[in-house]
């Protein structure tokens, strides 16, 4: 009898006891292998998406290096590359050992043989060509704060005109003068430009700087009238600067000269260039007002009659003719 109670006492306890240990057992394996195993998942899983992701960035980066960008209509304000055939406006460059790249190069050794000191000192300052270049030559002083219209207008031409020299054809592609190791320029020499993030060869034709100066003259014969055989001679002091420095072919100069010419008579021809003029006309005003109180330069007086006519009679005496 006693052994019977005991054995049910027994069978009780352990009854009770299951329950306490089967949740403990059985929580472990949930709650530790079920958060782990997708964090494992995951990592394979967001990667791709994230190096796809980096690649697609990369991409576009990797092609604006490659090709500059296209100028676009809206980025410019008075000339619109896709407009402008440029062979049409100026024939091609003189071809490598043909008789015109003989002769380019025979001037600059010329040139180079007999520049001076001075003429470098000159050469020099015609790299800081802007607007103001032309001071001289209108007889007044240009400065951007007190003509922001004037420089805006003359910032947006330049603008124009880099984008036009963007899309040169391929036949316009011409190395510079230094390549001949004969000829030494005294200017920076222009081995490379950066444009659109890609690092070219410098073209040299037409030459950038002559054709600059060569739309800027135009543009201010335009503005200024009465300045225009100034304003063109102080245009082609660029030009010339170039050759002398050994950096731009002859050629290179005339073609910049003879488009930069036909630039601006599209420029002027067109409904902006009107409508900026009649923007500008305070500011012309004003530069006209200033040039008219500038002290005139004084000119010699006309000899009289009386010292035309006036003459100093030899002295005679002992040695002297009768």
């Amino acid at each position: 009898m006693h052994s019977i109670l005991f054995a049910i006492l027994l069978g009780a306890a352990a009854g009770c006891q299951a329950p306490a240990t089967a949740p403990t057992q059985a929580a472990v394996p949930a709650a530790s292998p079920a958060p782990q195993q997708p964090a494992r998942d995951a990592v394979p899983q967001v990667a791709p998406p994230a190096d796809a992701a980096r690649e697609a960035v990369k991409e576009p980066a990797k092609e604006a290096l490659r090709e500059p960008a296209k100028p676009k209509q809206s980025e410019c304000k008075f000339l619109c590359p896709e407009s402008v055939d440029l062979t049409a406006l100026v024939e091609a460059p003189p071809k490598p050992a043909s008789a015109e790249q003989a002769k380019d190069e025979a001037i600059l050794l010329w040139l180079q043989d007999r520049r001076t000191r001075e003429d470098e000192s000159r050469a020099w300052r015609s790299l800081s060509f802007d607007l103001t270049w032309f001071d001289e030559a209108l007889d007044a002083r240009l400065d951007t704060t007190w003509y922001p219209v004037l420089f805006k207008t003359f910032n947006e031409v330049r603008n124009d005109v880099s984008l036009l020299m963007l899309d040169l054809p391929e036949s316009f592609k011409r190395e510079r003068p230094h390549t001949n190791p004969a000829i030494l320029p005294c200017l920076p020499r222009e081995d490379a430009i950066t444009v659109g993030g890609k690092v070219t060869l410098a073209n040299g034709y037409p030459c950038g700087p002559a054709l600059r100066a060569t739309v800027f003259a135009a543009l201010l014969s335009n503005l200024f009238e009465d300045r225009k055989d100034a304003l063109l001679e102080r245009a082609r002091e660029v030009g010339f600067a170039r050759t002398l420095g050994g950096v731009n072919y002859p050629s290179d100069v005339r073609a910049a000269e003879q488009l930069g010419t036909a630039l601006a008579r599209q420029i002027i021809a067109g409904d902006a260039w009107a409508k900026r003029k009649v923007e500008l006309q305070d500011e012309l005003a004003a530069i006209a007002q200033l040039r008219e109180r500038r002290p005139k330069p004084v000119e010699p007086e006309p000899a009289t009659d009386a010292s035309k006519t006036t003459t100093t009679k030899p002295q005679t005496g002992n040695g002297s003719p009768k």
